[in-house]
């Protein structure tokens, strides 16, 4: 984690050293931030700089990248994986599949690791309902059916 690494009134927001892996081989290093709310618990916002037009921004589930530190999780569009090495320190790879090519961000396991160990000391795993987390999603899936769906059925 970076000296960056702010924890303020249920929020947790930091910065790791990471690459940013292409398809072609071709692997930059870059900055991955990490943005946690108790307000929104059930995922972690992680931001890749654009190199090549190729960061963005992604919201993922806190379960999934908390899966992916000790074994390969996920299927679909993300998934989570260790990464070892020899002589090099145990990393993690987050691939996103989106409408183009994917896109492959690596960072330190221990970073991840401590990031979502102090994401789970503002909300504990299980109690994330208790933050409201159900509620809120309820509330979104609802609102996009919302007065327009309703009077197609009328």
């Amino acid at each position: 984690m970076s000296p960056d690494e702010r924890h303020t009134h249920g929020r947790l927001e930091a910065l790791a050293t990471g690459v940013l892996a292409y398809p072609d081989g071709e692997r930059l290093a870059c900055e991955v931030q990490l943005r946690y709310s108790a307000d929104d618990p059930l995922v972690v916002r992680v931001v890749v700089p654009g190199n090549r037009a190729r960061g963005g921004s992604w919201v993922l589930s806190r379960d999934l990248l908390s899966a992916g530190l000790s074994g390969a999780a996920g299927i679909g569009d993300v998934t989570v994986r260790p990464v070892a090495q020899e002589g090099a320190p145990l990393s993690v790879e987050i691939e996103v599949r989106s409408a183009g090519e994917p896109v492959r961000f690596v960072m330190g396991h221990r970073a991840l690791l401590t990031y979502l160990e102090r994401s789970h000391a503002l909300v504990p795993f299980g109690t994330e309902a208790d933050h409201g987390a159900m509620e809120r999603e309820l509330e979104l899936f609802l609102d996009e059916g919302g007065p327009a769906e309703e009077a197609g059925n009328a």
